[in-house]
């Protein structure tokens, strides 16, 4: 049977990470911006036992890691089975299960939290509009979203202007080394995020943009993230 374009992006990304492995960790993990910002998500959670989805989890590090270390129940998903079991070893009291998230089905009492980390890179406009209304579904009400992205104005190989869509808040095919590959990519603008993020039901609640300098032996553009913390706004 002939795969569909998303189930074959979904194949090429985990042959990548499998392949990987722990060389993304080395090259990532030492993210200061991504370390800042879990930990005022982890000011913004209940005290202890909340339940949080780290939504394309890696290795486990540091995201997981640093939420169960914090008394927390933390639950992983990623497409790449090498990346599961990595997270499974380094954070042994944490539960992970390889999933492509766009399929993933909640637990039914949803999550307190969900982080996104840098997940969504080969993702379509239309997956990335998909995660938001799914990260709103599975969050209980109050519950917070830590996302992180690049804007495609900050991109390191800025998009020309007939990448972008006739509403100006998303470019694709824009050319991103990572790991000593250029793949092509679809990001959406800081401003597009806000948008679609409010459109799905959130309330933002801190955002900001902290520059990533990966080692050289990485292969990567030097990466401006934007993050952003948002509530499930609570409907009466």
């Amino acid at each position: 049977m002939e795969q569909s374009p998303s189930d074959a992006k979904l194949s090429s990304s985990s042959a990548l990470f499998n392949q990987l492995g722990m060389q993304y960790e080395k090259s990532f993990g030492h993210n200061a911006g991504l370390h800042e910002n879990l930990r005022r998500l982890l000011d913004l959670l209940p005290a202890s036992s909340a339940r949080v989805l780290d939504c394309g989890c890696g290795t486990g590090k540091p995201v997981s890691h640093m939420i169960a270390n914090q008394g927390h129940r933390v639950c992983g998903i990623d497409a790449s089975q090498t990346m599961v079991d990595l997270s499974r070893k380094q954070v042994p009291n944490g539960s992970f299960e390889r999933a492509n998230m766009l399929k993933y089905e909640a637990p039914t009492d949803g999550f307190h939290g969900v982080v996104a980390s840098l997940a969504l890179f080969l993702f379509e406009r239309e997956e990335m509009t998909s995660m938001a209304s799914k990260w709103f579904q599975w969050l209980q009400p109050g519950g917070l979203l830590l996302l992180v992205v690049v804007g495609a104005e900050d991109c390191a190989t800025a998009p020309t202007p007939e990448m972008y869509d006739s509403d100006g808040e998303c470019a694709r095919g824009i050319p991103w080394k990572f790991m000593n590959h250029t793949l092509p990519v679809t990001l959406f603008t800081k401003q597009g995020w806000n948008k679609l993020l409010t459109e799905a039901g959130f309330e933002l609640v801190h955002s900001e943009t902290s520059l990533f300098v990966p080692p050289t032996e990485a292969g990567c553009d030097d990466e401006l993230e934007y993050f952003v913390i948002a509530r499930k706004r609570v409907t009466v």
